[in-house]
């Protein structure tokens, strides 16, 4: 719902989306400590909404301003939220050690609603602040006449990005449970965030990001054989290698889909970034579910687990699809700005 309803609320400003976003995140959080459980329920839905609006509309917000190294930009800010949902776990277990979950949700509300507060003081719209910048950073326009099979491919790469991501990370577990039952288990997806986290991480320092289709389809063919190699995988440590290769390779990924919506549709990116990332979401939902769906028919979660890798497969084929200048390198102002580095 929260993803949905960007398009309409960006009309009005980024400013706007961001404010309503975190008094949404503000209200369900505080509300999570209401008695009952229905009065939950609603909670965590508004909290579900107001995450949505925020996490979508950051993504635009950093594709637009950061013309010049967007890519690397896109990096850093999901680097930094997977950066806090790996820190907020110590929180969790301090905060329940000493019998205060009720304060933490408070203080993650409090700090919410506070930088909304922030936020509705400021000129968050995008704007060029000179002519020569304007003219550094000239990027492909709605004008350039985007193909519908672009588009849809766009449209699937999302789908598939996101199911994939999440049908590996959280089915590893599983997987390594069944093998060595008495090992340590549940800490196989740390091995693919950390994977994820650290290819996130060095987006910014590899020079391939200047050729963002070479970046990406050197991803899926490194995430491709994580995959391959999981499938065959005995112990938990070849897990552990695998899944960490597999985060590695989805890690640009994200970014990069990211940025080419923007710089294939303008300013329409607002309103069509609604649909790509409620296809990410259905992404996330469905394709882990068809794991499990497959795993209970044949018997094997290895079977399961042909999906995301089957996901990364089509991703190539997708990526073929898509000829426009918008999806081939980087932008004209961040080549400029590297030939003058």
């Amino acid at each position: 719902m929260g993803v949905a309803s960007i398009g309409p609320l960006l009309k009005r400003g980024y400013r706007y989306t961001f404010v309503c976003g975190f008094g949404l995140i503000a209200t369900g959080v505080a509300g999570l400590n209401l008695g009952t459980h229905i009065a939950t329920l609603a909670a965590a839905a508004v909290f579900g909404c107001g995450l949505g609006q925020t996490l979508s509309s950051a993504n635009l917000w950093v594709a637009e301003i950061a013309t010049a190294r967007r890519v690397a930009a896109l990096s850093i800010l999901n680097l930094m939220w997977g950066i806090g949902a790996i820190a907020s776990s110590p929180f969790v277990l301090l905060a329940q050690t000493h019998f205060g979950i009720s304060w933490l949700l408070y203080a993650i509300a409090a700090c919410s609603a506070l930088t909304a507060i922030v936020l509705a003081g400021m000129n968050l719209e995008p704007g060029m602040s000179t002519k020569k910048e304007k003219e550094e950073v000239q990027e492909p326009t709605p004008q350039q006449n985007i193909s519908f099979r672009s588009a849809a491919s766009l449209a699937a790469l999302f789908f598939l990005y996101v199911g994939s991501e999440n049908s590996v990370a959280g089915w590893v577990a599983s997987l390594t449970k069944r093998m060595n039952p008495d090992s340590l288990w549940a800490l196989a997806p740390m091995f693919f965030w950390g994977g994820l986290l650290a290819g996130r991480a060095l987006v910014p320092l590899i020079p391939l990001r200047r050729s963002e289709r070479k970046l990406l389809v050197s991803g899926l063919i490194l995430a491709t054989a994580g995959i391959c190699f999981l499938l065959r995988a005995e112990t938990f440590a070849s897990v552990g290698v695998c899944v960490t290769a597999a985060g590695l390779g989805l890690a640009a990924i994200y970014p990069i889909l990211i940025a080419w919506l923007v710089k294939a549709f303008g300013e329409r990116s607002r309103r069509i970034g609604a649909v790509m990332f409620a296809l990410s979401g259905m992404g996330a939902a469905t394709l882990p579910w068809f794991v499990g769906m497959t795993s209970t028919k044949t018997g094997s979660l290895r079977a399961g687990l042909l999906i995301p890798l089957a996901g990364c497969i089509v991703m190539f084929a997708l990526t073929a699809m898509m000829i426009e200048p918008a999806f081939r390198d980087a932008s004209s102002g961040e080549m400029a700005r590297h030939a003058t580095d």
